[in-house]
């Protein structure tokens, strides 16, 4: 690695965990293609959308483990 990649990732490394996560949603983004880029937004978008439906009540939510079990239970039955 060079001497700039090492001091930018040592520096990068002190910073706070959500300006890691933001910084590194940034550099992802920034090596994706376009397409993958449009990709990623709408999925972002749909994410946003989620989380404020389920914060303002409008959305049902079901307990991972019993999304888990009843996927199990669905694929055992077929089997």
């Amino acid at each position: 690695m060079s001497v700039a990649f090492e001091q930018i990732e040592r520096k990068a490394l002190r910073l706070g965990r959500n300006e890691r996560t933001l910084l590194g949603q940034e550099l992802l983004i920034s090596a994706l293609s376009s397409k993958e880029t449009e990709i990623e937004k709408a999925w972002y978008d749909e994410a946003e959308r989620r989380l404020a439906a389920y914060k303002a009540g409008r959305l049902k939510t079901i307990p991972g483990e019993q999304v888990i079990n009843e996927t199990l239970a669905r694929f055992s039955k077929s089997s």
